[in-house]
């Protein structure tokens, strides 16, 4: 720029000069004493020929003045100001501008040689911040790793995976739900806001997410390519965003659930954020799952399926402390065979394994999402109900008790039998301490459904058992 202006002051000053020049000769003359009158003519004619040659002269100058000066903006000081603003567009990060240099050889030397030096720049500046993105979403896994080891609850360790996954990729919202083995059942729905009902969630096959659920493939969408104006609307979770991307949760070969990400916070997604969000899910649901089956491990009994006694108790407190702290009902069923050990001397243990698989199995059909089911000890079963009332715990324990009545169990071979429980159940009151006050409520009106027959429920209410038809 400051050559340009040193340029610009020398061609007006030489301009304006010449300018000058002409008017003063003008002046000159026009006043010089023209002698005897007989020789004015041609003496005037001689100083109009003068002038008019020295403003043709001058008009030449100027004229080439000006292109000397175009040529020398053309051909060195545009390539030169060019060239100087390229360095500053490297330092402020902006590496897309290219140099289109014209003029002298030298020059557009100058400028390929910088313009490679630029993209070589570019190319490793892109390469670091690849590996950067690379390094940052190994930490955000060991991070979720490290979560993953002290916490056993699934739906828990899915919203610590929802919110790093979220962070990575810096959206708008991110969710996960997550399937039963081997179906399409929605066993958890947590969102960057919390752990949400699975019962929100209708996914259908031929749906919107019908390439992640048929094909196990990502699914990457901006409202622009659905031709919305405004947003893509997702009926299956009632929502709607401006752009979205779904990655497959993969585990052991079989798809165990769908990670979703939304309105990015700056542009849209892309095919580094989709390899990206890949590859994080694929690492962080590989430990999930196994973390999931080895806590299964632990916490279920191994002949039903059900939780064991360990989770129970767990669960029990849990629940105690909730409806403790917020007001709510909540109601605790136990279960006992009749008569199984006299089953057992008759038909063996081997078919008295057989009968708690079918029990349990029973008492799995009839129980809400909600609910919490166990193997309590022996032939004994216990089942958690939140949101539960006196009166309906007592419904539910009597279609329980019916439900196993009346289903014949079959034996090895083509023998079928009849098996009959006993059930007593509580529900919390106003004065309940803790969970084995409760325990012991529901154990108190077991006892009393053995001691009057056995077949039948029975209820602790108010500090009195008793038993009732629910029928």
């Amino acid at each position: 720029m400051r050559l340009r202006h040193r340029l610009n002051t020398i061609s007006i000053f030489i301009v304006a000069t010449i300018l000058v020049m002409m008017g003063i000769l003008y002046l000159i003359t026009h006043r010089i004493p023209l002698g005897i009158e007989s020789d004015y003519e041609a003496v005037r004619q001689r100083i109009n020929t003068i002038l008019y040659l020295t403003i043709a002269l001058s008009t030449m100058i100027i004229a080439g003045v000006l292109i000397i000066f175009r040529l020398l903006m053309g051909k060195i000081v545009d390539p030169i100001e060019e060239l100087s603003r390229f360095p500053q567009m490297l330092i402020d990060g902006r590496f897309d501008g290219r140099l289109d240099v014209r003029g002298i050889e030298e020059y557009r030397i100058l400028a390929t040689n910088l313009q490679k030096i630029a993209d070589s720049y570019k190319e490793k500046t892109d390469t670091i911040a690849k590996r950067q993105k690379v390094v940052r979403g190994l930490a955000i896994l060991n991070e979720l790793i490290g979560f993953i080891t002290s916490e056993m609850r699934f739906d828990i360790i899915i919203k610590n995976f929802v919110d790093r996954a979220k962070y990575l990729i810096k959206s708008g919202y991110c969710a996960v739900v997550a399937f039963e083995p081997d179906s399409f059942k929605v066993k958890a729905f947590v969102t960057d806001e919390g752990i949400q009902d699975p019962l929100k969630v209708n996914l259908k096959l031929e749906g919107f997410f019908k390439i992640p659920l048929n094909e196990h493939l990502p699914l990457r969408l901006s409202f622009k390519e659905t031709h919305s104006e405004q947003y893509i609307k997702i009926p299956e979770l009632n929502l709607e965003v401006k752009d979205i991307l779904t990655v497959p949760l993969i585990f052991a070969g079989k798809l165990g659930g769908l990670l979703l990400v939304a309105n990015k916070l700056e542009g849209t997604f892309d095919q580094e954020d989709e390899d990206i969000l890949m590859n994080f899910a694929f690492q962080a649901f590989q430990i999930i799952a196994m973390h999931e089956e080895i806590t299964n491990l632990a916490l279920t009994d191994g002949l039903t399926g059900l939780n064991n006694h360990r989770h129970f108790q767990e669960r029990l407190k849990e629940e105690v402390e909730r409806t403790k702290r917020y007001g709510r009902e909540l109601s605790l069923l136990i279960l006992d065979i009749d008569q199984f050990k006299v089953f057992n001397d008759t038909y063996g243990h081997q078919a008295g394994d057989m009968v708690l698989r079918a029990i349990a199995s029973i008492i799995s059909g009839e129980m809400r999402r909600t609910d919490f089911a166990a193997r309590y000890g022996g032939e004994e079963f216990s089942i958690i109900l939140p949101e539960t009332g006196y009166k309906d715990a007592g419904v539910f324990a009597e279609r329980i008790r019916r439900k196993i009545a009346e289903t014949p169990l079959s034996l090895l071979g083509e023998e079928k039998v009849f098996i009959t429980v006993s059930i007593g159940f509580a529900s919390m009151g106003d004065n309940t301490k803790d969970k084995n006050e409760l325990i012991e409520m529901a154990d108190r009106a077991l006892y009393l459904a053995k001691n009057r027959g056995r077949n039948m429920s029975c209820g602790f209410e108010e500090e009195k058992v008793f038993s009732q038809d629910y029928a």
